[in-house]
Protein backbone atom coordinates (compact mmCIF):
# COMPACT_ATOMS: atom_id res chain seq x y z
CA UNK A 1 0.00 0.00 0.00
CA UNK A 2 1.60 3.19 -0.88
CA UNK A 3 0.29 6.49 0.57
CA UNK A 4 -0.12 9.84 -1.69
CA UNK A 5 0.88 13.25 0.15
CA UNK A 6 -2.70 13.33 0.56
CA UNK A 7 -2.85 10.30 3.10
CA UNK A 8 0.19 11.68 4.76
CA UNK A 9 -1.07 14.87 4.95
CA UNK A 10 -4.06 13.64 6.68
CA UNK A 11 -2.40 11.94 9.26
CA UNK A 12 -0.47 14.40 10.21
CA UNK A 13 -2.85 16.54 10.91
CA UNK A 14 -5.44 13.69 12.72
CA UNK A 15 -2.30 13.22 14.97
CA UNK A 16 -1.69 16.64 15.71
CA UNK A 17 -5.27 16.70 16.90
CA UNK A 18 -5.29 13.74 18.65
CA UNK A 19 -2.12 15.67 20.90
CA UNK A 20 -3.71 18.59 21.02
CA UNK A 21 -6.48 17.17 22.85
CA UNK A 22 -4.07 14.90 24.83
CA UNK A 23 -2.17 17.93 26.30
CA UNK A 24 -5.60 20.11 26.90
CA UNK A 25 -7.16 17.18 28.92
CA UNK A 26 -4.57 16.97 31.13
CA UNK A 27 -1.03 17.91 31.74
CA UNK A 28 0.24 14.52 33.10
CA UNK A 29 -1.23 12.70 30.28
CA UNK A 30 0.80 15.13 28.01
CA UNK A 31 3.86 14.33 30.27
CA UNK A 32 3.58 10.81 29.60
CA UNK A 33 3.28 10.82 26.05
CA UNK A 34 5.99 13.17 25.90
CA UNK A 35 7.78 10.62 28.48
CA UNK A 36 6.85 8.00 26.26
CA UNK A 37 8.33 9.26 22.96
CA UNK A 38 11.44 10.27 24.98
CA UNK A 39 12.08 7.00 25.85
CA UNK A 40 11.33 5.61 22.24
CA UNK A 41 13.97 8.08 20.61
CA UNK A 42 16.08 7.50 23.27
CA UNK A 43 16.12 3.44 22.80
CA UNK A 44 16.43 4.01 18.95
CA UNK A 45 19.81 6.01 19.09
CA UNK A 46 20.77 3.61 21.18
CA UNK A 47 20.36 1.02 18.90
CA UNK A 48 22.27 3.13 16.33
CA UNK A 49 25.23 3.53 18.64
CA UNK A 50 25.19 -0.04 19.88
CA UNK A 51 25.05 -1.45 16.23
CA UNK A 52 28.10 0.97 14.96
CA UNK A 53 30.58 -0.43 17.77
CA UNK A 54 29.33 -4.10 17.13
CA UNK A 55 30.28 -2.85 13.42
CA UNK A 56 33.78 -1.47 14.48
CA UNK A 57 34.00 -4.87 16.59
CA UNK A 58 33.79 -6.87 13.65
CA UNK A 59 37.21 -4.82 12.24
CA UNK A 60 34.99 -2.55 9.95
CA UNK A 61 37.23 0.28 10.60
CA UNK A 62 37.57 1.64 7.08
CA UNK A 63 34.98 4.48 7.40
CA UNK A 64 36.72 5.87 10.10
CA UNK A 65 40.30 6.88 8.28
CA UNK A 66 39.30 9.90 6.02
CA UNK A 67 35.82 11.01 7.29
CA UNK A 68 36.67 14.70 7.40
CA UNK A 69 37.87 14.80 4.03
CA UNK A 70 36.62 17.73 2.07
CA UNK A 71 35.22 19.76 4.66
CA UNK A 72 34.78 23.08 4.13
CA UNK A 73 35.76 25.52 6.94
CA UNK A 74 34.52 29.01 6.06
CA UNK A 75 32.74 31.30 8.38
CA UNK A 76 29.29 30.65 6.27
CA UNK A 77 29.95 26.90 6.67
CA UNK A 78 30.45 26.66 10.08
CA UNK A 79 27.96 29.25 11.35
CA UNK A 80 25.37 26.89 9.26
CA UNK A 81 26.65 23.55 10.85
CA UNK A 82 25.99 25.26 14.50
CA UNK A 83 22.96 26.36 13.87
CA UNK A 84 21.28 23.59 12.48
CA UNK A 85 23.00 21.84 15.89
CA UNK A 86 21.02 23.77 18.11
CA UNK A 87 17.80 22.59 17.34
CA UNK A 88 19.11 19.31 18.01
CA UNK A 89 20.73 20.13 21.73
CA UNK A 90 18.00 23.18 22.30
CA UNK A 91 15.88 20.88 24.25
CA UNK A 92 17.65 22.77 27.69
CA UNK A 93 15.97 26.15 26.85
CA UNK A 94 12.27 24.64 27.09
CA UNK A 95 12.97 23.49 30.70
CA UNK A 96 12.69 27.34 31.52
CA UNK A 97 9.05 27.07 30.75
CA UNK A 98 7.44 24.81 32.91
CA UNK A 99 9.22 26.17 36.35
CA UNK A 100 5.90 26.74 37.61
CA UNK A 101 5.03 23.15 37.35
CA UNK A 102 8.15 22.00 39.06
CA UNK A 103 8.52 20.82 42.14
CA UNK A 104 10.95 22.98 43.96
CA UNK A 105 12.15 24.24 40.40
CA UNK A 106 15.25 25.87 42.69
CA UNK A 107 16.81 22.86 43.22
CA UNK A 108 15.25 20.66 40.37
CA UNK A 109 16.02 23.23 37.20
CA UNK A 110 19.27 22.77 37.27
CA UNK A 111 19.58 19.82 38.31
CA UNK A 112 17.67 19.00 35.40
CA UNK A 113 19.99 21.05 32.83
CA UNK A 114 22.98 19.64 34.75
CA UNK A 115 21.80 16.32 34.17
CA UNK A 116 20.21 16.43 30.76
CA UNK A 117 22.86 18.61 28.83
CA UNK A 118 25.98 16.24 29.05
CA UNK A 119 23.47 13.40 28.66
CA UNK A 120 21.95 14.00 25.42
CA UNK A 121 25.32 15.37 23.84
CA UNK A 122 26.91 12.58 24.63
CA UNK A 123 24.00 10.52 23.13
CA UNK A 124 24.07 12.62 20.19
CA UNK A 125 27.95 12.70 19.74
CA UNK A 126 28.26 8.40 20.31
CA UNK A 127 25.11 8.55 17.37
CA UNK A 128 27.25 10.55 15.43
CA UNK A 129 30.18 8.21 15.60
CA UNK A 130 28.28 5.33 14.62
CA UNK A 131 27.12 6.95 11.65
CA UNK A 132 30.87 7.53 10.53
CA UNK A 133 31.70 4.01 11.59
CA UNK A 134 28.79 2.48 9.29
CA UNK A 135 28.71 4.76 6.25
CA UNK A 136 31.06 6.89 3.63
CA UNK A 137 30.90 10.10 3.94
CA UNK A 138 29.38 10.61 1.06
CA UNK A 139 26.61 8.24 1.97
CA UNK A 140 25.96 10.64 4.63
CA UNK A 141 25.58 13.37 2.51
CA UNK A 142 23.94 12.00 0.02
CA UNK A 143 20.79 10.93 2.56
CA UNK A 144 17.77 12.63 4.42
CA UNK A 145 17.48 10.48 6.76
CA UNK A 146 21.30 8.70 8.14
CA UNK A 147 19.63 6.69 10.50
CA UNK A 148 17.42 5.36 8.34
CA UNK A 149 20.49 4.51 5.77
CA UNK A 150 22.83 3.18 8.72
CA UNK A 151 19.70 0.92 9.93
CA UNK A 152 19.15 -0.39 6.27
CA UNK A 153 22.70 -0.59 5.14
CA UNK A 154 24.01 -2.54 8.48
CA UNK A 155 21.32 -4.33 10.21
CA UNK A 156 19.15 -5.67 6.84
CA UNK A 157 22.05 -6.12 5.16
Amino acid sequence: MTFSYSHLTFYKLIISGLLTAVNCYNVKSSTLVQDVFTAAKVFALLIIIFTGFVWLGMGHTEYLNDTMANTKYSLGYLSEAFYTGVFSYAGWNYLNFMTEELIEPEKNLPRAIMISMPLVTGIYLLANFAYFAVLTPSEILASDAVAVVSGYNRLLL
